[in-house]
């Protein structure tokens, strides 16, 4: 536990709300790629029912071992699985990610070997051994950072160069309507570029083409620095922020990594304006509503409690499992400045109590609304499409609609495609 006494390791729950983006999910971007789960069938049923309603089910498949394969090993499975696979697969992939769960970890599954002996066999097909290991969530390496890597990694280094800059770790596509978009254009940058926006395997190593990379959530910085590595491409990390002065920062940082000499920097000031007046409106609007914010909506939920504070809001709770080390400066300012906020795990087994029901609040996240049975929810994911001043007057709109809507939390974790 740290000095606040916030956070404690113990034993983890998991609310229905919990999930949206898992390894599943994430590494599905990768167009044309198919996914194979060597594990137990239990370890598979939470990826298994999420692909399904999530509309996946035709890009996944499990070879579920069973004790005896366990205390034997399975090296020889995993070859024997994917042979099998591409027999009966109508197409075949382009890239195959085969997944092994935590009990890898703890038998010694020789991963290396396997892939490498895959792509010797099926030279047309990239193969990349993964980890579907919760145990991990702690290291320098959890699930969420490994599948970007491996993700990344499917692109090959290109001999030119073009004028496009790529966006890394964000899992959705920046918003179109983000002025990060205008300013790209005016530094001589042809696109901003997103894996989301490929179905099309070669069409997608385009991205391999471009200039720099734009980090703008922390998962994705050891897939950049990789890059760099292997592909030359220089990467800056941004991380997405609802504070107008560090946006206003952001933007001459992204100014002078791209092109300080080649190109005049882009006036901001327009859609400063325009973020002020939509915070201005929304602070009005929503008085003192208590407002409770969730590490699953926001990346860094403790920056946002600063910012929100610093406009006038009222943050009453935040959820955070754990404290990232791009969020640490604005937790400390918020232990300081703001000493009435309620920090809590949400994967605390005290939440089970359910005896921090709050009704009568807006919640930023569908975990915590669960948790605190707010009647009022943005429905937001990993600031997804958000970014810069847009991404200020995006969520004071999302904001303000949800003070005016009482929400059905079962029918929304149900349209969410969650599942425990």
């Amino acid at each position: 536990m740290n000095s606040c006494g916030c956070f404690e390791s113990t034993l983890h729950y998991a609310t229905p709300a919990h999930g949206g983006w898992g390894v599943v999910r994430m590494g599905m971007l990768a167009p044309e790629s198919y996914q194979l789960f060597i594990c137990p069938f239990a370890c598979g049923r939470h990826g298994a029912l999420g692909a399904l309603k999530q509309g996946l089910k035709d890009r996944i498949s499990y070879y579920y071992v069973d004790q005896s394969d366990i205390i034997n090993g399975y090296d020889d499975l995993i070859l024997n699985a994917v042979e099998e696979l591409l027999r009966v697969l109508k197409k075949r992939p382009r890239a195959m990610f085969v997944f092994v769960s935590c009990l890898d970890d703890l038998i010694g599954t020789d991963c290396d070997a396997a892939e490498a002996e895959l792509e010797l066999r099926h030279p047309d097909i990239q193969f990349r051994m993964a980890h579907m290991n919760p145990i991990t969530l702690g290291s320098d390496e959890p699930p969420p950072i490994g599948i970007q890597k491996r993700i990344y990694s499917l692109l090959s280094k290109q001999p030119e160069r073009d004028g496009g800059v790529n966006s890394i770790g964000n899992l959705v596509a920046v918003d179109p309507e983000c002025e990060l978009h205008k300013m790209l254009a005016q530094e001589g940058v042809s696109g901003l570029r997103h894996v989301s926006q490929y179905e099309d395997f070669d069409k997608w190593q385009e991205m391999a083409r471009s200039f720099d990379n734009l980090v703008l959530m922390p998962p994705g910085m050891k897939a950049a620095k990789e890059m760099e590595a292997r592909c030359g491409m220089p990467y800056r990390f941004f991380p997405v922020s609802y504070d107008l002065d560090v946006v206003a920062e952001q933007y001459r940082g992204i100014h002078e990594f791209l092109r300080p000499n080649t190109a005049p920097i882009y006036d901001v000031t327009a859609d400063r304006e325009a973020a002020e007046k939509a915070v201005e409106h929304t602070v009005k609007k929503l008085g003192k509503l208590p407002l409770i914010l969730d590490s699953s909506a926001v990346v860094r939920p403790f920056s946002l409690a600063k910012a929100l504070g610093k406009y006038g809001f009222t943050v009453h709770r935040i959820f955070a499992q754990e404290v990232i080390p791009s969020d640490r400066e604005a937790f400390e300012w918020v232990t300081e400045h703001m000493p009435t906020v309620e920090i809590l795990q949400p994967e605390h087994n005290d939440i089970v109590k359910f005896d921090r029901r709050f009704p009568g609040s807006l919640s930023i996240g569908v975990n915590a609304a669960y948790i605190s049975g707010s009647e009022h929810v943005v429905d937001l994911f990993a600031d997804e499409g958000l970014f810069g001043y847009y991404g200020i007057r995006r969520l004071m709109e999302l904001m303000e609609e949800a003070a005016d809507t009482v929400i059905d939390l079962r029918v929304l974790i149900e349209d969410y495609g969650l599942v425990v």
